[in-house]
């Protein structure tokens, strides 16, 4: 019976994934600013609410910093090889390679991950009211509401001047669409991931490298499905500005669990396995290769060598966790 739930589920996130995407795009033409924009501030949060009632469960309810940090970096490393995964099956030269959007979420990105690692081996942490974190956690925060506010600000005077011009019953019933999708994916995100959690205990794959698999990929699924219908849409901006901006959010979600947590920070490897630390290295490979692809104008004429490059690492992720596991 639970498989039957899940499957529904998956497919319910699948149909309201696929509509998302197309509404998004929509969305950002309607108020003529970029897709990315509306990837990065908006979508990006969206389909990765699953990640965050997820990694808040594992510390408040089980109090298992590791599961936390383990599910958001996963998080973030396959959300990484989704474009390199995108750019394989749909055979388009090279995503990195004909997108508009800027670099700047991704050194935020860089700047965030690299930040909450070293914290991570650092022995001392900041005491205050009785608890205890990592002072990296405060500065992801602050970089995080820096970029969110910043780019909302930058949308925002386009925003301004195009609103009146587009046509309001136009607009109105997309805004309707768009929010009525985000909540179906949200409230089925969370679903899937509590669903996921119980197949994972029952089955006795819980604490296992294909359990960890498993729910990386149900956690991240909403992620996929908007992801792949961005790339046959051609809407590449809005793909890498879900991908980037939910890894931030990733990021972000693993400060505040640490904040959360309160009675001992994150640290490794008091709590945290240091698999987890190798994890957040392949992060930051790939991310540093789709920095040197975003500058190559050039279409490949077969495979992309970022995208190679990007699954080698995802490998040798999952060959750590499966040594760590």
């Amino acid at each position: 019976m639970i498989w039957i739930e899940f499957i529904t589920v998956a497919a319910v996130i699948i149909l309201a994934g696929s509509r998302l995407s197309v509404l998004a795009e929509k969305l950002a033409n309607l108020l003529n600013i970029s897709s990315s924009t509306v990837g990065l501030l908006l979508v990006s949060v969206i389909t990765s609410l699953p990640e965050l009632s997820t990694s808040l469960g594992a510390v408040i309810e089980v109090g298992r910093p590791d599961l936390a940090v383990g599910n958001n970096l996963g998080s973030d490393l396959f959300n990484l090889m989704i474009i390199a995964l995108c750019d394989l099956l749909f055979r388009r030269g090279g995503i990195l390679r004909q997108t508009r959007h800027r670099i700047t979420p991704l050194l935020h990105y860089l700047v965030m991950i690299i930040a909450i690692l070293m914290t991570l081996t650092l022995p001392d942490s900041v005491a205050f009211f009785g608890m205890h974190f990592n002072i990296g956690s405060l500065l992801v925060i602050a970089i995080y509401l820096f970029i969110f506010f910043r780019t909302h600000r930058d949308g925002q005077s386009a925003e301004t001047e195009t609103s009146v011009s587009a046509d309001r019953s136009e607009l109105t019933k997309t805004v309707i669409q768009f929010t009525a999708a985000a909540v179906v994916i949200v409230v089925a995100g969370i679903i899937l991931a509590r669903l996921g959690d119980r197949i994972a205990e029952r089955t006795g794959l819980e604490q296992s490298f294909v359990g960890s698999l498993f729910l990386a990929l149900v956690t991240s699924l909403p992620e996929l499905t908007v992801s792949i219908t961005a790339v046959r849409i051609g809407a590449f901006d809005l793909m890498l500005g879900n991908i980037f901006g939910s890894n931030m959010f990733n990021v972000l979600i693993t400060a505040v669990a640490d904040l959360v947590y309160g009675k001992e920070a994150f640290h490794i490897p008091l709590n945290i396995s240091p698999g987890l630390l190798f994890i957040g290295g392949c992060s930051i490979a790939m991310t540093c290769t789709a920095l040197v692809a975003m500058r190559q104008k050039k279409r490949a004429r077969f495979i992309a060598w970022e995208s190679l490059l990007m699954i080698t690492f995802y490998l040798l992720g999952l060959f750590t966790l499966y040594k760590t596991a």
